[in-house]
């Protein structure tokens, strides 16, 4: 009797045989591990990596910059009207 693999009763080998076993179990690997992967992005919370800043944030960091000379008048209220400050 064959099974569907092709198998002899378990004992003969039609195809690919062994080969066929080990591609099968790799795939199902790395299915394991491609899920693995997504569920770890998903799962990682929004704050570990970097974020961008916010408004206030941004702005605190132009008066920062300003109040050290590493910007000018002119610049810091450019800065200040477009964040909205």
């Amino acid at each position: 009797m064959i099974d569907h693999r092709g198998r002899w009763d378990g004992f003969g080998h039609y195809g690919w045989g062994l080969v066929d076993d080990l591609l099968w179990i790799l795939l199902l690997l790395g299915l394991i591990a491609l899920v693995g992967v997504l569920m770890v992005r998903l799962l990682r919370s929004p704050t570990s990596g970097q974020t961008q800043p916010t408004p206030d944030r941004a702005l605190e960091i132009a008066r920062e910059r300003y109040a050290k000379g590493e910007i000018g008048q002119t610049e810091f209220e450019t800065l200040k009207k477009n964040l909205g400050g």
